[in-house]
């Protein structure tokens, strides 16, 4: 009766380390920054905001899109970085970088 109970005890573990081995914990594999859409998304969403601003309003306004580029990149970079996407969160500082030039060039329209 006793060895019985061993017997499951010993079994359950047997199936603990089978589940155990068989659970893939490696990253996922690495895909091409032109070809993960969460890169295009942290690329363009600053000059985007920048081009609907021109677009819409006008150049002289546009230089202030580069606060609302800022603090969206600053989230969606924490969110590269919670995913451990590296290719999104490269993307997302060149999108803020390509948004600080455009209102650099709207804010020397603006005010030279």
């Amino acid at each position: 009766m006793a060895s019985q109970g061993y017997g499951l005890i010993f079994r359950h573990l047997d199936v603990r380390d089978a589940v155990r081995n068989n659970v893939n914990d490696s990253p996922s594999p690495e895909v091409a920054w032109h070809n993960d859409s969460m890169a295009w998304l942290s690329l363009l969403v600053g000059p985007s905001i920048w081009l609907v601003m021109v677009l819409f309003l006008s150049i002289q306004v546009a230089w202030i899109s580069f606060a609302c580029a800022g603090l969206i990149g600053l989230f969606l970079w924490l969110v590269a970085l919670g995913y451990e996407n590296p290719q999104m969160a490269k993307a997302n500082i060149w999108g803020v970088l390509i948004t600080a030039f455009l209102s650099l060039y709207s804010a020397y329209i603006t005010f030279l």
